[in-house]
């Protein structure tokens, strides 16, 4: 069958699901590319927490934003026809295709760091209803409070890692968006990832240093920024400012192959920024699972 639905403007919705593909905790994490003399660097994630907004990653006015941002955008979703006016659109969906084309009625989805559930949102729609989606998403404890009541009988939320796996049993697809950059430790995040078997992996929104070194510097971005869609009314635009890491390429991508062929490379910076002094390269890999 068709896994996608088709109407008379082509593909419904494929430009906005695209460009915001699987956001991570952030949804738009770089508007533009920042002086690197803005970046200094820091010892320690925890170093760097001390001189970020309170709760950095888990401010409450934060979630509620990005909460009520993806309501908005999953009640209003069906009324929106977009037009593709990126070719990029064409090359990431056709990275999708091989994760879901031996799949004829179900396929099971972990997304770590998935935020208010956005991405299943807009997947959703643009796959044929008779495609059976069991959708989790991993998250921070307070998101994962806030985003229960955008649960359906395919999305859910959780906190627990393990838990999501152990409920989902064989997963199809696993992905993350620009989240392993926010984390402390995201080596151990990235075997976490690893040792779950999943059939493929998308990491979208990578960041990740060219010289052979982990890198950890200050984000700042505008509440604005965070989630898909406008401000909501009644909130102030502001700055908020988040720890973030950036891992030796050769370190991350040696893991991964360690367990997974790396079958397409897609150019995508959109999660990262130059530091001065280091060589930030910012693309998406899609990741197939070692035959036994």
């Amino acid at each position: 069958m068709s896994i996608l639905k088709k109407n008379q403007n082509g593909f419904k919705g494929i430009k906005q699901t695209i460009e915001q593909f699987i956001p991570p905790i952030i949804s738009e994490l770089i508007k533009s590319n920042s002086a690197a003399e803005s970046h200094p660097k820091y010892s320690t994630y925890q170093e760097a927490l001390k001189l970020c907004t309170t709760n950095a990653y888990e401010e409450a006015e934060l979630i509620e934003v990005i909460l009520k941002k993806t309501k908005r955008f999953s009640d209003n979703f069906n009324e929106q026809t977009a037009i593709i006016s990126n070719t990029n659109a064409y090359s990431l969906l056709s990275l999708i295709n091989p994760v879901i084309e031996s799949k004829s009625n179900h396929i099971k989805v972990l997304d770590f760091g998935g935020a208010c559930g956005a991405h299943y949102f807009q997947l959703r729609n643009l796959l044929d209803k008779r495609l059976k989606l069991s959708w989790i998403v991993v998250e921070t404890p307070e998101m994962v409070k806030q985003a229960k009541v955008l649960e359906t009988d395919e999305l859910s939320f959780t906190s627990d890692f393990e838990l999501a796996v152990n409920k989902l049993g064989e997963i199809d697809l696993l992905h993350t968006s620009g989240t392993l950059q926010c984390v402390e430790k995201p080596y151990e995040y990235l075997t976490q990832i690893l040792q779950t078997n999943a059939k493929w992996i998308l990491f979208n929104r990578l960041g990740l240093n060219k010289l052979d070194r982990d890198v950890i510097t200050i984000h700042s971005s505008k509440l604005s920024w965070n989630g898909i869609g406008d401000l909501p009314e009644g909130y102030t635009d502001r700055w908020i400012r988040y720890p973030f890491n950036f891992p030796s390429e050769s370190k991350f991508v040696n893991k991964i192959r360690e367990h997974y062929a790396i079958t397409a490379k897609f150019e995508d910076k959109s999660g990262m920024y130059n530091v001065k002094g280091e060589d930030i390269i910012g693309y998406g890999l899609l990741c197939q699972r070692h035959k036994a």
